[in-house]
């Protein structure tokens, strides 16, 4: 990791991501805290209306902002994106100041923010390639997926203790200044842009042409394809568990307290960090061909873990410390999900063109978390219906089949196995 962070360029867009992501968390907690306060009965379908415009947006759009980040100058289109986020939720503090703020503004507002992260984090992934060896790569992607991590854990413990002496006014005026801090922090990176300017002028019709190239591109390299399958499968199965089963069963079965949820809730990223940690000391670990195959089998196996005290709740929830058990499960799946996600994202940059890798980060972004919202409803409205340990056992025994039954991914695996063979001996002459 602190190889990398001695490039100038990558230790500026760290730090800017750093500070926007972390006041990012601080107002995510803030805007569902000031929600729920509300009064009347509808404040919990005004934050179903947030939860989902906060995604809808990077999903419906994913392509065409990539097809904006590969056209031009990335380094511009970070800071514009965080000058963008800031000025928004300094709007928003003015507007509550004032005591104008009305739900159609929290609305409008996460819209903006939706979109401008995502511009964001997609110019991020695609101009790291650009400003380091192919050999930092591991190791960058381990700091990033430490800095998200973290950020996210940080901005649980201090948000909560913001909100306890600040006014959300106050926090939104803070966070608004952390956004425009970051700017300043990106401007300072020294970064040639490779667009091709020829390329900015063209008509609406470029966009229908950047799905065409993406797509053309996915197509002839199965691998990928596969990849993506892989990562939606999965995302559509747990992403439901870790948001909405796991927090029910918790607090509904085993009636844990608010002390031990917040611990529970922070294990998954602690192992993120964990593993982000140890893997950006050991370039080229996460090379193995075996990583995509054994990390998900582990993360899916401690899920199904989770069934066995649901299973017999009346017997575990006698147990005084069964919190513990989730804490542990929860870091190590953290630990081998961020083994998936650095591994992956490092053989994604060394393989995809520099001149497609915003639109196909847009692509994926779209077409992974696209169903995410709609198996959370249908997941949601089985919620108290059945057995909790039934989403367990049911998502997990799909993941299992995929990964042993379907020939795609396992000529995957063989065929990473095939590219790690031909590059072995490359380096040893």
């Amino acid at each position: 990791m602190m190889s990398t962070l001695k490039n100038k360029n990558f230790s500026l867009i760290l730090s800017g991501k750093l500070v926007s992501l972390l006041g990012n968390a601080i107002y995510h907690i803030s805007l569902i805290w000031y929600v729920l306060s509300l009064p009347g009965e509808q404040n919990g379908k005004m934050l179903t209306w947030i939860m989902v415009l906060g995604l809808a947006p990077a999903v419906a759009f994913g392509g065409f902002i990539g097809g904006f980040v590969d056209r031009y100058d990335k380094k511009k289109l970070i800071v514009r994106s965080d000058i963008l986020s800031g000025i928004t939720v300094l709007l928003l503090a003015f507007l509550m100041d004032q005591q104008l703020l009305k739900p159609i503004h929290l609305l409008i507002a996460t819209c903006i923010l939706s979109i401008s992260t995502s511009t964001l984090s997609i110019a991020v992934r695609s101009i790291i390639p650009e400003i380091l060896t192919e050999g930092e790569l591991q190791a960058a992607n381990a700091s990033n997926q430490f800095i998200e991590r973290l950020t996210s854990l940080l901005g649980l413990l201090f948000g909560g203790i913001l909100i306890s002496f600040l006014s959300v006014n106050t926090i939104f005026l803070l966070n608004g200044i952390s956004f425009l801090i970051s700017a300043i922090c990106e401007m300072f990176i020294q970064y040639a842009s490779k667009a091709n300017l020829e390329y900015h002028t063209r008509t609406h019709s470029a966009f229908r042409d950047d799905f065409q190239q993406t797509f053309r591109f996915l197509f002839q390299n199965k691998d990928i394809l596969t990849l993506m399958f892989v990562f939606t499968f999965v995302n559509l199965l747990w992403d439901p568990l870790f948001m909405i089963v796991v927090p029910y069963v918790l607090k509904t079965n085993f009636a844990i307290t608010p002390i031990e949820f917040g611990a529970v809730e922070a294990a998954l990223g602690l192992g993120f960090c964990l593993a982000a940690i140890y893997f950006s000391k050991r370039p080229g670990f996460l090379q193995h061909h075996a990583v995509l195959f054994y990390s998900i089998m582990g993360v899916n196996t401690l899920i199904s873990l989770f069934a066995i005290p649901i299973m017999f709740y009346t017997f575990f929830s006698s147990i005084k410390y069964i919190s513990i058990y989730f804490v542990v499960m929860l870091m190590i799946a953290g630990f081998f999900s961020a083994s998936l996600n650095i591994a992956v994202a490092t053989h994604l940059q060394k393989i995809i063109p520099q001149n497609l890798r915003g639109k196909f980060y847009g692509v994926s972004t779209s077409i992974g978390q696209g169903l995410i919202p709609l198996s959370s409803v249908v997941m949601g409205s089985f919620i108290g219906k059945v057995h909790s340990y039934i989403f367990f056992v049911i998502s997990c025994a799909l993941v299992y089949m995929v990964l042993l039954f379907v020939p795609a991914v396992s000529r995957l695996t063989k065929h990473l196995y095939e590219i790690k063979q031909h590059q072995e001996p490359s380096r040893l002459s």
